[in-house]
Parts: structure tokens; C-alpha cells; sequence
């Protein structure tokens, strides 16, 4: 077994999970458990179902034609059924995308569909819509003297005083091609994260060693063409409550696990620990270095 430390769980995957980072942990028992095996077409009793997943109780199905089908039970074990043997390293980002996240769900985890770096020690959370930079942005921050935290999944966990945190997700960088031409990151590029997919895995700069980071930022980007400028702008809490509730991962698929009530809580807690900032950018290479700096020079401000 290959095993990492992936969103605060000690993962073990009878193969190996190209852009992460593995680990040798004293611990014999794992906390989600990735393995092959046999996946069923449909659920018995499904009490949702989507038009390639379905939800039955604490399992959860889902289907990437020609990829793999995979079912997700109870938080602990991530079954994969792969349709293209051999390759095992074009179903990891759907397994530790869709899968994983459905088995934080139902571990009652607080996911962002977020980036997050470290900035003097303390964690930012980068939300958006899938396109909306949130890698390429992170990687800006990471080179402007930030630390990469994660990518795509973020994992909030409280402590006992109710501060919460952000969980590394023990990978590298996943970004297009013109990201990485244009941040002059070649030297740290590796494998194609798919195959046929000008979409790579690259080794960040500026990774922060840490397991997790205090969450005191969190930014919700907001993409935005020229002629419009780069504007980053406080939101109060009544504004910031149900956008942040848009940015949980894989949104409607916690709805339909029933963890509506419980997010509206975890929200609540997080919103009384972070400031919530909306940032329009452009989508422009050429100003990125702008938009970075102005960024960092308000959050050092109202800091």
C-alpha cells in the first residue's frame, strides 16, 4: 500500500497517486482506504440519483465513462473499478477530486472548492467556479513569497477554541501549460495530469512544510475582462455567508447528503474567525504580478 497525508487523512491506495507526496506514517490503521474492486451500476435504494452518480444512504456511486466507476462508503473506503487498465494515473484526479471530497462530506468535513496558500504563517483560501484562476493565482502568491497549502480541495478543521484551519492536501501544483510558461515555472513541471491534457503537475515553490495553517483569509475570485480593472473589495458577513456556502466542494452533492444544517453552522463558525474579500481580475497575464501585489499589500493592511 502507498500511503499520504492528504486533507488532514492518512491515505492508503493499492496504487500509486501521481502529485502526491507519499509518506511512512507508525500508524496500522489508515483513515480512507483506496483499492480496486468491483463497483456496482447502480444502487439499491438510491435516495438521489444524477445523471452519472447517486447516493444510497452513506455510500455514494459515481461514473467517468471510459476512466473508472467508483463508490465512496461511509468516509473510509473509496472503491475504484477502472475501465482502462493501466491507467490508474488518469482516474487519481477524479478519485482525489470527486471521491475524496465525497468522503469528507461524509466524515462531516468542511471542504472549500479552494486553493490555499500561506501567507506570514497564516492560511488564504483562494474560492471560485472551476476556470476561475484559482492555481494559477495561488502559484502567483507562492512566487511572490507565499506557501502552497493546496490546490483545489480544502479541508477546514476547528480546534477546541473554534479557530479553524486549513489542511494541506499533499500535492503539487496542477496547472495548464500557459500557466506555466507564463510564471516561469518549466524547471518544475512533471507529468501530464491526464493523459492528452496540456495540464501538469508542478512541484510548488514556496510549499509550506506545515500539516495545516491558521485560516484568516478567505478571497472568493471573481473572474472579469478588459476594460474592467482588478478590484479586491471586504465583504460583510450577511454578503459572505451564502457565497461561501456556493464555494463548498461539490455543493449540491453535500446538499443532497443531507448537510445543509451542519454547513450552515461550520460556515457560521468559520465567518466568526476570517475576513471575506471578493477579488475581480482580469484575465490577463500581463497584469497578474499587478493583481498579486495589490493583493498582498491590502492583506498586510487590514491585517
Amino acid at each position: 500500500m502507498f500511503q499520504y497525508l492528504i486533507c488532514g487523512q492518512l491515505v492508503a491506495s493499492e496504487f500509486a497517486l501521481p502529485g502526491y507526496q507519499q509518506v511512512e506514517q507508525s500508524r496500522s490503521e489508515a483513515d480512507v482506504v483506496i483499492r480496486r474492486g468491483a463497483v456496482p451500476p447502480t444502487m439499491a435504494g438510491a435516495s438521489y440519483v444524477g445523471p452519472n452518480w447517486q447516493v444510497a444512504g452513506s455510500s455514494f456511486l459515481f461514473h467517468v465513462p471510459g476512466v473508472v466507476r467508483c463508490l465512496v462508503v461511509a468516509g473510509r473506503e473509496i472503491i475504484a473499478a477502472l475501465e482502462a487498465p493501466g491507467r490508474e494515473a488518469d482516474a487519481a484526479p477524479f478519485l482525489l477530486g470527486t471521491g475524496l471530497g465525497a468522503a469528507l462530506h461524509q466524515r462531516g468535513s468542511l471542504v472549500l472548492h479552494a486553493a490555499a496558500v500561506s501567507l506570514d504563517g497564516c492560511g488564504v483560501a483562494l474560492c471560485g467556479p472551476t476556470g476561475a484562476g484559482k492555481s494559477t493565482f495561488a502559484a502567483a502568491l507562492c512566487r511572490a513569497g507565499g506557501g502552497f497549502i493546496s490546490d483545489d480541495v480544502s479541508a477546514i478543521r476547528f480546534g477546541p477554541d473554534g479557530r479553524p484551519s486549513v489542511l494541506s492536501d499533499g500535492r503539487w501544483h496542477r496547472l495548464w501549460a500557459e500557466a506555466v510558461e507564463r510564471l516561469s515555472l518549466a524547471d518544475r513541471q512533471g507529468e501530464a495530469v491526464r493523459k492528452g491534457i496540456r495540464k501538469y503537475h508542478v512541484d510548488p515553490c514556496g510549499a509550506g512544510a506545515q500539516p495545516s495553517f491558521p485560516l484568516k483569509t478567505v478571497i472568493l475570485l471573481r473572474q472579469v475582462r478588459p476594460p474592467q480593472v482588478p478590484a479586491f473589495l471586504p465583504l460583510k458577513l450577511v454578503e459572505a455567508a451564502p457565497l461561501l456556502r456556493r464555494e463548498v466542494y461539490r455543493s449540491s452533492l453535500a446538499s443532497h447528503m443531507g448537510r445543509d444544517t451542519q454547513l450552515f453552522g461550520q460556515i457560521a463558525a468559520l465567518l466568526g474567525h476570517v475576513r471575506v474579500f471578493r477579488l475581480s481580475q482580469a484575465i490577463d497575464f500581463d497584469r497578474l504580478d499587478e493583481t498579486v501585489q495589490m493583493v498582498l499589500a491590502h492583506l498586510r493592511e487590514s491585517a
